[in-house]
């Protein structure tokens, strides 16, 4: 049997679903009359699926589920909102806080117990491996080859089978993870913007698939003139993708932008990937000291994107005052890998790259 977490002012309807889901469903229930009190006790203990109601007097269930969703232990637990309103801009606000699933009050028990059933299943079901983590790779200097490892990252992880890895592209400006794959990327985020339905079913509809496995979500091919993918929407995104995929590899544009940050929020781990060049490492020194709250998630990766003599690692290691987890070498052939859609991990397993990137992998512990 599932934990189910419910948060709720009512005091009746908390004992009608006591009653049905813990003694005649056998679920092992948390009620809390209080949203700061059931936040706390979800981020103590994580239950299986929450019930939140929206009106509440202390903080909303809005914002009860947006702080659930940015923590990293509940970011991925079925949410299901109760309200008394019941039009489609409330439905839609539900969704936008980060909720599974939306039901109006007054609402029926066989109801509810039917929603939190096909939940649970639905939620154990898209676990198609065990969840191994999702890695977010940033650099605030471009150039620096970020997208080019992300690819090849993921398309490596994707060897593992089905439901392995997908590669989240989220730059504004005209990304190029799906172009490096060889694909047309189209959809892409930019739909999820617009679009007033994130469910599970819409988000997976908008992601590519690549013939190593690889799935993607990939970003616009025009740059946007909006500040690119707004916090809710990733939020929505990297928690479905979370619970779809064992790993998640998001690549994130160098500017911290709402999508960044969400993702910096449930990252397992943050690769920070630098060049051996003086502003490099400079902009790296300086987004260790900004995003010092997540320093504990931060590794350093040395990509080498030029030939010729390089500066040693240990050099990196104490400008930066940390070590560095991988150093992926320049590839001469890495240039022709790209132009021809295919990833040099694929290409050609076993050059100095590629294995260089499958060590990473274990680095990472994935």
């Amino acid at each position: 049997m599932a934990k189910i977490l419910v948060i709720d002012d009512d005091s009746e309807l908390l004992e009608m679903i006591s009653l049905l889901l813990g003694q005649r469903e056998g679920h092992e229930l948390t009620l809390s009359a209080d949203g700061a009190e059931g936040l706390a006790q979800a981020l103590a203990d994580p239950p299986d699926l929450a019930i939140i109601d929206v009106m509440m007097p202390d903080v909303t269930g809005y914002d009860v589920c947006r702080q659930l969703r940015a923590n990293a232990s509940t970011a991925d637990m079925p949410i299901i909102i109760l309200t008394a309103r019941g039009q489609t801009v409330d439905r839609q606000a539900a969704l936008d806080a980060g909720a599974d699933d939306y039901m109006s009050k007054p609402v029926t028990m066989a109801e509810l117990s039917e929603r939190v059933n096909e939940l649970l299943v639905k939620s154990t079901e898209i676990k198609k491996a065990p969840f191994a983590g999702t890695i977010v790779l940033l650099s605030l200097r471009g150039g620096v080859g970020v997208t080019t490892l992300a690819v090849n990252l993921a398309a490596t992880m994707a060897q593992a089978g089905e439901g392995a890895a997908c590669l989240a592209d989220f730059c504004p400006s005209s990304g190029h993870a799906a172009l490096q794959l060889g694909l047309r990327p189209d959809p892409n985020w930019s739909s999820l913007v617009q679009t007033s339905s994130r469910d599970t079913e819409t988000i997976e509809a908008h992601l590519l698939r690549h013939g190593s496995g690889l799935h993607v979500l990939a970003s616009p091919v025009f740059p946007t003139l909006r500040q690119g993918l707004p916090q809710r929407v990733a939020q929505r995104v990297l928690s479905t993708l979370r619970r779809r995929f064992s790993t998640t590899i998001v690549d994130v544009p160098s500017v911290l932008d709402e999508a960044t940050i969400a993702a910096l929020e449930v990252a397992t781990v943050v690769g920070l990937v630098v060049t051996a060049e003086s502003p490099s490492l400079q902009t790296a020194i300086g987004t260790l000291r900004t995003l010092e709250q997540w320093s504990a998630k931060f590794r350093i990766i040395l990509n080498q994107v030029t030939p010729g003599p390089q500066t040693p690692a240990e050099a990196i290691r104490r400008a930066l005052r940390r070590p560095l987890i991988g150093t992926i070498p320049f590839d001469p052939n890495q240039a022709q890998a790209l132009g021809q859609g295919t990833p040099l991990v694929l290409r050609d397993p076993t050059s100095p790259l590629a294995q260089a990137v499958q060590g990473l992998t274990r680095q990472l512990g994935l």
